[in-house]
């Protein structure tokens, strides 16, 4: 029987395998923020606000690089709008819940949490009895899977602050032959790995992967927007085709 503490530990367990790249990620943030002159106190309580590991780098380069207000915010928008797709995905396991919930999920909403977290909503479709069509989810009343949510959300955030904290204040003890940057591409192999198992993530992988490539030349990192539209709509296609399919 799930319960709101079972859900939220479990949350937590499933969440931790992917801090090995997240902790590293928050440890040059950490360190790049000092790099470009921002005090302590105000790296941390941008880690905190923003909680956004790609869009935080990208605001400490460009404000290496001495760029305006405006394009920082454009360019950190731009990155974020992934969490547009990941909202959609999540809405409809969620709507139920009040809006203090809802507020509080959307702000632990991250690619790692993401991952984790479709992953335990979707569950029900794999246990669906075999005499239906379409997978069945608990009564909200009995649905404690945002608890689930939260403990995959919350572990990112303390794991986050704790390695931002330490690339802050203790970033220049680091090593330089350490090369921690790794950890950008690390982190999203292992969230590509980990979602490959959903309907279409092959499709859509695949889609994306060869559009970053052909429009790699297109000017200001557009080809990366055009190649997240394809492998939206491939990913969609192929998901209602394998449903089609199934029903057949």
């Amino acid at each position: 029987m799930a319960s709101r503490s079972r859900e939220f530990l479990t949350g937590c367990r499933d969440e931790l395998p992917l801090q090995f790249g997240c902790i590293p990620f928050g440890l040059l943030y950490g360190i790049a923020a000092i790099n470009a002159g921002i005090s302590p106190w105000l790296a941390q309580l941008g880690s905190a606000i923003v909680f956004a590991g790609a869009s935080q780098l990208v605001i400490v380069q460009m404000l290496t690089a001495g760029a305006a207000a405006l394009p920082i915010g454009t360019t950190s928008s731009v990155i974020n709008l992934r969490h547009l797709l990941y909202s959609a995905s999540v809405a409809p396991y969620v709507r139920h819940l009040s809006r203090p919930w809802r507020l509080l999920l959307a702000y632990l909403l991250t690619d790692e949490a993401y991952a984790v977290a479709i992953l335990r909503y979707q569950k029900s479709a794999v246990n669906a009895p075999a005499s239906t069509d379409e997978p069945t989810d608990p009564p909200p009343s009995q649905d404690f899977r945002h608890w689930y949510f939260l403990g995959c959300g919350f572990t990112l955030w303390f794991f986050w602050q704790l390695s931002s904290a330490i690339g802050i204040f203790f970033g220049a003890t680091i090593p330089p032959e350490w090369d921690i940057d790794f950890a950008v591409p690390l982190t999203f192999i292992a969230l590509l790995a980990l979602l490959m198992r959903q309907q279409g993530a092959a499709t859509t992988a695949v889609v994306a992967g060869l559009a970053a490539l052909a429009f790699a030349s297109l000017p200001y990192k557009l080809g990366l927007v055009v190649a997240i539209m394809l492998g939206l709509f491939a990913g969609v296609w192929a998901s209602k085709k394998t449903q089609a399919t199934n029903r057949e």
